[in-house]
Parts: C-alpha cells; sequence; structure tokens
C-alpha cells in the first residue's frame, strides 16, 4: 500500500517536471522565433520625406564590418532599456553619402558625434574623403556636439560649420602608446616568464620581461606616432584654415591662452578657430530645422539616419563584370569564426568560394589586423596562393593596420595598396611561455614525475628546462626565416632588403611604400579600380564574397555565439576613477586571451591596434 502511494505520488512528480520542462521550451522556442520575425524577418522600406537632413550619428567605432550581434545580445539591450543604434560601418557611411550627394531630398549633412569612440585616422580619412565628395553637390555639412574629444573633432573638422555648446569644450591631446609593465609584479609573485622572440623591434613581449619601454621601442614608436600625428594636425589645419599652434600648442602658449579666456574652453575653441559657434542643443536643432523643416512628433529637425536612408535604396542590379570582395578584421586566429577575429577556416572558405565563382574576375582583400597566430597565417597565405593560381589578379586593401601575421597573408598580392596612416611592417615573431613552479613551491607545492625522453613533464607547474627553451626558440627563429623568405618572394625583393625593414620595425604606409612593402598610397576604392584595371574591365561592379548560410544556420551560429566579455566586466568591476587602468588592463587581457597557436608562435602587432 504504502510503496504504492509512494509510487503515484513519485510518477505525478516525474509528469509534473515534464510538463514544467516542455511548457519552458515551449516558451523559449515561442521567443527565438519572434526574436528571428523582429530582427531578421523582411521589413517594408520606410516612406522618406520630401526634405530631410542626412544625420550621421556614430555610435562606437567606425567599423570595418558589420559588428556581430546575436539575439541574447539584442534582448539584453531591450531588457536594459539600451536603445542606442549599432556602430556604423565604414560602407555603410560612404553608400549613403555617395548617394545623397544625388539625392533632391536630402539638403544638408549633419555630424553628431557625440557617441563616436576613437577611430583609426585611416577609417576617419576615408570617412572625410566622402564628405569632401558630398560637398562638391553644394550642399552644407554641419557638425553639432556637445563637446568633441580628439577623433570626433578629426570627423568634424570636414564640416562647413562646426557649432559647439557653449557648456562644452574641444579637446585634443596628442597621440601615445602607453602599456602596463610586470616584471616587478611577476618577480613579487614568483612567475616566470618565458619568452622567445627574434626581432629587435618586436615590443610585444617586453612588458614581461622589463618595467619600462626599451629605447629601440621608444624610438621605433615615436617615429610612426610623429607621423601620424602630424598627418592629423596638416589635414586640421587645411580643412580650417588655422596655424598649427592652434590645434597643438606648446603647454605654455595653451595656458596663456586659457588664462585670457579666463579657463572657459569653449571660448577657447571658438577664439582658436576651431569650433564656428557657440551654441545651446535646441539653436543647433533649430538652425538645421530652418532648412529642412521641423519634425514636431520627434522635436527635431526632419532627419533621416544612415541605415533608414539605406533601406530605402534600391539593390545594385549591373550586369558589369564582378570584382570580389572580402573583408578580414580583427586578430588572425585559428578554428571557428569568434567576435572581432579573422578565423582562419572562415577565410580560407570565402577565398576558396572566390575562387571558384566564375562571376568575380578579380578579389580585393581587404585587411584590417594586427596580426596573431602565424599558424592561422599561413593557412590563409595557402588559400590565397590557391586562388592566384586561378589566374585572377588578387589585391590586397590595408586599412588601418596590416602589421604582422596582417602582412603576412598580404604579401602574395599582385598589388598592394595602403593609406598613408596604414600602420604595416612589424616583420618580426615571438612566442610567451608564464610558469607557476616558484610561486607553487612557497605554497609547499611541487610537481614530480616520470617520462620516457627529456620533454614530458615541462609545463605551467614545473618550469621549461634549457634544452625545452631552445628548441622553442628554434622554431621562433625558423619562423622568422620563413616570414622574411614569403615577403622577399612575394615582393621581389632580395632577404637584405626585407631583413631591412623587419627586426619587428612599425612602419607608416608612407614609409612602407619607400621601402617596397606596398606598391601604392590609397583606400578600398583605389584597391577595386587597381583589381578592375588587372583583370582588363573597363567597367565593374563590387560583389561581396559571403558564405552561404540558411535561416537555421544563421540562428543557430548567433545562439551559440559567447556572451562573455572579459574586458566589459572588468571594466564593471572597478571604481569610475579607476576605469583607465582598466581598460588599459582589458587591452592586455583581451590580446592574451587570443593566444591560440598550436606552436605558440605569433605574428602580432598589439600597439597597432589602438590606431
Amino acid at each position: 500500500m504504502w510503496s504504492a502511494i509512494k509510487w503515484l505520488f513519485r510518477t505525478l512528480g516525474r509528469v509534473l517536471t515534464l510538463l514544467r520542462t516542455l511548457l519552458v521550451n515551449l516558451f523559449f522556442l515561442l521567443a527565438l522565433i519572434s526574436l528571428f520575425i523582429l530582427f531578421f524577418g523582411e521589413k517594408e522600406a520606410p516612406v522618406l520625406p520630401a526634405t530631410a537632413a542626412l544625420t550621421l550619428d556614430i555610435n562606437g567605432p567606425v567599423l570595418e564590418q558589420d559588428a556581430q550581434t546575436g539575439p541574447r545580445r539584442l534582448l539584453n539591450k531591450w531588457l536594459s532599456g539600451d536603445n542606442t543604434p549599432p556602430p556604423l560601418t565604414l560602407g555603410q557611411i560612404k553608400e549613403a553619402l555617395a548617394a545623397a550627394r544625388h539625392d533632391d531630398r536630402i539638403k544638408v549633412v549633419v555630424l553628431r558625434l557625440q557617441n563616436m569612440t576613437e577611430s583609426s585616422l585611416t577609417r576617419l580619412d576615408e570617412v572625410g574623403a566622402a564628405l569632401e565628395a558630398f560637398k562638391t553637390s553644394g550642399k552644407p555639412v554641419y557638425a553639432i556636439g556637445d563637446y568633441y574629444t580628439q577623433g570626433q573633432y578629426y570627423l568634424a573638422a570636414h564640416a562647413d560649420e562646426v557649432w559647439l555648446n557653449p557648456a562644452g569644450a574641444v579637446t585634443i591631446q596628442g597621440m601615445g602608446v602607453y602599456r602596463l609593465h610586470y616584471k616587478s609584479a611577476f618577480e613579487r609573485f614568483d612567475i616566470t616568464p618565458h619568452v622567445f622572440r627574434v626581432g629587435t623591434y618586436k615590443s610585444f613581449v617586453e612588458p614581461y620581461l622589463r618595467d619600462d619601454m626599451s629605447d629601440e621601442s621608444r624610438e621605433d614608436a615615436l617615429r610612426w606616432l610623429g607621423q601620424l600625428w602630424q598627418h592629423y594636425q596638416d589635414n586640421i589645419s587645411t580643412l580650417r584654415n588655422i596655424p598649427a599652434d592652434h590645434i597643438s600648442p606648446g603647454k605654455e602658449l595653451l595656458l596663456s591662452r586659457f588664462r585670457a579666456v579666463g579657463g572657459d574652453p569653449a571660448r577657447y575653441a571658438l577664439e582658436q578657430g576651431l569650433v564656428d559657434k557657440l551654441a545651446t542643443r535646441h539653436d543647433m536643432l533649430r538652425h538645421i530645422g530652418e532648412q529642412v523643416g521641423w519634425n514636431h512628433s520627434a522635436g527635431s529637425y526632419q532627419s533621416l539616419s544612415v541605415p533608414r536612408y539605406l533601406a530605402h535604396r534600391s539593390q545594385d542590379d549591373s550586369t558589369a563584370p564582378a570584382v570580389g570582395l572580402i573583408t578580414a578584421s580583427g586578430a588572425i586566429m585559428s578554428g571557428e569564426p569568434a567576435p572581432n577575429t579573422i578565423s582562419d577556416e572562415r577565410l580560407a572558405r570565402l577565398i576558396d568560394q572566390a575562387r571558384r565563382d566564375n562571376d568575380l574576375n578579380a578579389l580585393v582583400l581587404r585587411i584590417d589586423s594586427p596580426g596573431g597566430s602565424a599558424f592561422a597565417a599561413e593557412q590563409i597565405r595557402a588559400a590565397l596562393l590557391r586562388f592566384k593560381e586561378s589566374g585572377k589578379p588578387l589585391v590586397v586593401s590595408m586599412g588601418s593596420t596590416a602589421a604582422s601575421g596582417g602582412y603576412w597573408i598580404a604579401a602574395d598580392a599582385d598589388k598592394i595598396y595602403a593609406a598613408p596612416t596604414t600602420l604595416t611592417g612589424s616583420i618580426g615573431v615571438f612566442g610567451l611561455f608564464l610558469t607557476f613552479e616558484d610561486a607553487l613551491a612557497k605554497l609547499g607545492l611541487n610537481t614530480d614525475g616520470v617520462g620516457t625522453t627529456d620533454f614530458v613533464g615541462a609545463g605551467l607547474t614545473t618550469g621549461l628546462p634549457e634544452h625545452a627553451r631552445e628548441l622553442i626558440q628554434l622554431g621562433v627563429e625558423h619562423t622568422y626565416d620563413q616570414f622574411v623568405t614569403l615577403v622577399a618572394n612575394g615582393r621581389e625583393l632580395k632577404p637584405e632588403q626585407v631583413e631591412a625593414a623587419a627586426q619587428g620595425h612599425v612602419w607608416t604606409g608612407t614609409d612602407a611604400q619607400a621601402l617596397g612593402l606596398v606598391d601604392e598610397l590609397g583606400y578600398l576604392d583605389d584597391a577595386l579600380a587597381g583589381a578592375a584595371e588587372l583583370a582588363g574591365l573597363a567597367e565593374y561592379r563590387v560583389k561581396k564574397v559571403l558564405l552561404p548560410r540558411s535561416p537555421k544556420d544563421l540562428l543557430m551560429e548567433q545562439l551559440l555565439e559567447s556572451n562573455i566579455d572579459a574586458r566589459a566586466l572588468l571594466q564593471a568591476s572597478l571604481p569610475e576613477a579607476l576605469q583607465p587602468a582598466g581598460e588599459q588592463l582589458g587591452r592586455e587581457l583581451d590580446a592574451l586571451s587570443r593566444f591560440n597557436d598550436i606552436r605558440g608562435q605569433y605574428v602580432l602587432c598589439v600597439e597597432c591596434q589602438e590606431f
């Protein structure tokens, strides 16, 4: 009797558990379907107003390609009340400005850069060129803002008029490279760094060996930083028609000018010619509304965002011959794709698809990468060599950075284009291991055992014996020799010429052209035109090379996307006063988290990523 009652309740409990599980799964499935329809379903093109301003409201950095955003992240944004639009890509901005130039409905372009984070000079130069092309239509460009950071102002300087809030400021500080150094900390906590490198100027590993920057790294960084900073000042001086000391005066001159305006940064910016007018937010909006009309429901001028404007654009139905375009942005890694990285497997599949596509007459590979895994870079290079066997021209367009591993995959192109401010080169190799045998020994923890060879047992808890260190160093030297050789063969240079440009030196695009590392100074559009010319095309259309994915594949890929951001977690856990240090440490952790080379060998230029 008692056993029957227990069986009844146990069975009832199992049924209730099953029902609860089914209901939860059903609810989750319905939520997924709703999200999929909401974010990926077909949407009707919006009706545009008769007259409007095209507003470049840039949130975050200007991206090379679309940010990867899964349903979970979108749901988190919605639950948190975050309604900021996603970052704009360089391609979106250029396409919108090119269309608006000939669109009678668009009367002005407005730059609202308040939420734009620091973006590379190279990308901002490309946006600036698109703005200058728009201005040939005779339509004005306005920049309106409460304040302008250094990068925001660099873009705002292209406007016909720059307006600033009377309570705001223009902040121009300069450029620098600063990194945390760990030598003393490692000694304090008995952590042993094992560093292997070839390249006097391969500075990534220095913070693990020193407490300060070496003279060689300081010299190398000051050289290319000085060129970028001069480029910044020259462009603003030309665009604003003001002398250089109004942009970046010495400290004494800056202080004397600030004293003269009573410490008012907005008035200082106006008197130095950095801005044209001081106005409140309301007055700024009203001024633009007088030209394009007022949207009473929005309480602002008639405005079109870049995504809304592009949604109304018809698809290109040109039948001209195609030039393929692949964008490779991020650190180079092995294996399946991860956000903000270049997967060797995925990029190789894209390149192979371009090779088999009979519709493509040439291929442009757009590279924006500081490098990464030497093994992964070689897998991508092998795919590019297979592409060249098809006889189709291969052209590389370097974005902000194509250094170290980024240059490894570029070297065999038929033609290489770089912007003057591109950071490239950094031809060097390193390996890095941290072991904790001394720290563990202080805690009374010792590793012991037996092995059949002299190479068994070396690792985190035992350290690296001399013969293991020598073996790893020989492997790093071999990879460096391989790097120099492939550059010499790809660029048709003598090994000694490559060696003079190697040793981990970072070069701007201008210097790289003089050294023979790149062929032409130019941007993506120049590279596309160059590829068409190599293919003998009088006219061409651009065809992006994309892997085919079914809706199911897309949904599953985004559902499985990792939602953990170590840098964001670190930042959120720190007091506001420590946020800058947290951001710097976060960058270091981010770089370390991407180390997955199967041989522990890396071709990476970390300092290049910030410019």
